[in-house]
């Protein structure tokens, strides 16, 4: 297996990139959030509340008062 194909089943997996952040969901509703510069959709629930995120778009969704970013360790 080559460098690629182990970062997508990483990815797959739901194991972050280097640099992806993880960002809270504080809502109540479920929502879909479609990154604003990759188009990624993320689905968000109170069952799935934080999920990892494309830095891109964590930018924008931080200005949202439904997220906020959350270390990681």
């Amino acid at each position: 297996m080559c460098c690629g194909q182990k970062r997508s089943a990483m990815k797959a997996n739901g194991v972050p990139g280097s640099k992806a952040v993880k960002l809270l969901y504080q809502g109540r509703q479920p929502i879909s959030v479609r990154g604003s510069v990759t188009g990624q959709v993320y689905q968000f629930a109170a069952r799935y509340s934080a999920q990892w995120v494309d830095p891109l778009d964590a930018t924008a969704m931080t200005q949202m008062r439904l997220f906020k970013q959350i270390p990681w360790r």
